[in-house]
């Protein structure tokens, strides 16, 4: 494993979004430490406050006696490449729009964070986690680990398919290999190995993956990638050459005539029977290792469409043991090549999930910011206000309060499909499933209403020029907790129930299966939106209470602004779940189609007699 890199480990594709979402994550992570810069000292980091305030600017009167490097000739005015492409002098102007973040302030945090500035501990040990998340959520390195134990369990069995034929290369496999192991499994029994069986198991599994992957006795696909994997292929070349010369010598082999080894059992002669015994296990031990890396060689091969399912059709006596040979592999990997019928390596569709729910969210804060959400803002701010500035703003809080949510639940489900923890919300027990909802709901909530409430802190806090205390930072942050904390759990309820869709698809639930198929996304589109708008009232009621002191009630405009959050929430939950469900539809009808194709065309062509 200390051969493989990340991109190793998984296709090129998981590896990107995996790096997409720690580079986000990181960059989020440096604008809140820009614009909290003040915090640093709490937690362990440089006060920044000490120091230049501004970046250092040249003078104005300065700009003759800047050296350059290079000095041009008296008649240099006629030649244009030495005249400088901008004025060397820079007047110190103020600019006309400050985000209020210091220049020295944001070039240290950068620095800072790419190791270029002393770090402090908490920062660096946020980014080791970040990293390891990342890791996890891309399945690296526990979905090679776990298909490599899953192939452990399994059987390859080449012992069973050789009884019966002629003696030969059956399945690609020399005779000497096959009287190796014959004379090693015997050898091994005789000294009373414990665990026999499993030895015989790990021999079957080291020739045979030998013979068909280490010397290229099988044709394998896209070369290209496998040239990566040579160093990792030579390592274990390496390793098998020297477990056969140790077992050849412990059990006294000889190519063509294998020796009866001769124990003793009793006597004198039993303790040398017994260290006998202690170096059979230890030999054992050194192919159930070699068998375990073997494994994962299959399975990162698998991953990286190096060994992909083939059809081969061969008469002559060679090709057909190695068409034996390739349906033999393919039978020991049934669950990594056809992950559609395996319930261990079954997509998350997390990807494709996020994507939809971000045009979806995108397009209807559109749509509403230049239609319904005129009305609304009229209605709350008695004035339309300019539509991109409303448009911007919409945009704004529907992707923190929708889009955010989404993430988190689909990265920790993604996350712990990968590490085989989660339970299917659709046929897990309510004591099982429960927990889990809650805990998903929870952690994206929290989430975004922390992202909510931030960006009202850094609003007051630039409308204010920073100069709030602690009594009335503390104020500030319970209002804006009590009126941006319910709006994001719209998006956390959206996300459970995009959650138990891509479940209820999986268990390929009835509600899924109406004819016309348009019938379930509709379907689960309207219950959706059923619930969204109920959420999205309930919440905005909560928001208003939040802005009004203890004596008043609710008017006529805190009631219209509960139903236009109520017919926001359902056009988002409507298209979102419509768009996503159509898609999984499409992905098992396709899937169904290509493998009717697929069946279709290996059928044998009727003869006219037929």
């Amino acid at each position: 494993m200390n051969l493989l890199s990340p991109d190793k480990l998984r296709a090129r594709r998981i590896v990107v979004h995996a790096y997409a979402f720690y580079a986000l994550i990181l960059l989020l992570i440096y604008f809140f430490l820009c614009a909290y810069a003040k915090l640093l000292p709490l937690v362990g980091g440089p006060d920044l406050a000490v120091g230049a305030s501004k970046l250092p600017v040249l003078p104005v009167d300065g700009a003759a006696s800047v050296t350059t490097g290079f000095t041009a000739g008296d008649d240099s005015a006629a030649i244009p490449w030495t005249q400088p492409l901008s004025s060397a002098a820079v007047p110190d102007v103020t600019r006309n729009f400050d985000i209020g973040i210091d220049p020295s302030i944001s070039l240290t945090i950068a620095l800072i964070m790419v190791g270029l500035a002393p770090t402090f501990p908490i920062l660096r040990s946020f980014e080791d986690w970040m990293r390891g998340a990342a890791h996890r959520l891309a399945g690296i390195p526990t979905r090679v680990l776990g298909a490599g134990e899953d192939l452990r369990r399994r059987d390859l069995a080449i012992t069973a398919v050789s009884n019966g034929q002629k003696p030969g290369n059956v399945l690609l496999i020399p005779q000497s290999s096959r009287d190796r192991m014959d004379h090693y499994r015997k050898a091994a029994k005789k000294s009373r190995l414990s665990e026999s069986e499993d030895f015989r198991h790990d021999l079957e599994l080291i020739f045979a993956v030998s013979t068909w992957i280490l010397d290229r006795k099988l044709k394998l696909a896209n070369a290209p990638a496998r040239e990566r994997f040579d160093q990792l292929e030579e390592v274990l070349r390496k390793r098998r050459d020297q477990l056969i010369l140790e077992l050849d010598d412990k059990s006294a082999f000889q190519l063509g005539s294998a020796n009866e080894t001769q124990d003793a059992a009793s006597g004198d002669e039993q303790g040398i029977g017994e260290r006998k015994r202690v170096t059979w296990e230890r030999l054992a031990k050194d192919a159930q290792n070699l068998a375990d890396d073997l494994c994962i060689l299959l399975a990162l091969y698998v991953e990286h469409e190096i060994i992909v399912t083939s059809q081969t059709v061969a008469d002559e006596a060679t090709a057909h043991q190695h068409t034996l040979a390739k349906k033999e592999l393919e039978k020991f990997l049934v669950d990594l090549l056809n992950p559609q019928s395996s319930t261990s390596y079954q997509r998350s569709f997390a990807t494709m999930t996020s994507l939809w729910v971000l045009g979806v969210v995108l397009f209807v804060s559109l749509f509403w910011s230049l239609l319904p959400g005129r009305f609304e803002h009229e209605l709350a701010w008695a004035t339309a206000g300019s539509v991109y500035s409303r448009t911007l703003i919409i945009i704004l809080y529907a992707f923190n309060n929708y889009c955010i949510p989404m993430i988190v639940t689909l990265a920790l489900r993604d996350a712990a499909m990968q590490s085989r923890r989660w339970q299917n919300m659709r046929q897990a027990y309510w004591t099982s499933g429960l927990p889990q909802a809650v805990f998903l709901v929870f952690v994206s909530w929290a989430v975004a209403a922390v992202f909510a409430v931030g960006l009202t802190v850094w609003k007051t806090g630039f409308d204010t020029n920073w100069t709030a205390n602690e009594q009335s930072l503390g104020v500030v942050l319970q209002r804006s907790f009590e009126y941006n904390a319910p709006t994001a759990f719209r998006g956390a309820l959206l996300a459970l129930i995009v959650v138990v869709l891509l479940d209820a698809w999986r268990a390929q639930a009835r509600s899924l299966r109406l004819q016309p198929t348009y019938l379930s996304s509709v379907t689960w589109a309207s219950c959706t939106a059923v619930i969204m708008a109920l959420c999205g009232g309930f919440t905005r009621y909560l928001t208003s209470w939040a802005t009004k002191p203890t004596a008043q009630s609710l008017d006529a405009i805190d009631r219209g602004l509960i139903v236009y959050s109520a017919l926001f929430s359902a056009l988002i939950g409507f298209f979102v779940v419509f768009c996503i469900a159509e898609a999984l539809l499409n992905q098992r009808s396709g899937t169904e189609r290509l493998r009717w194709t697929k069946t279709s065309s290996r059928a044998p062509k009727p003869t006219p007699a037929e």
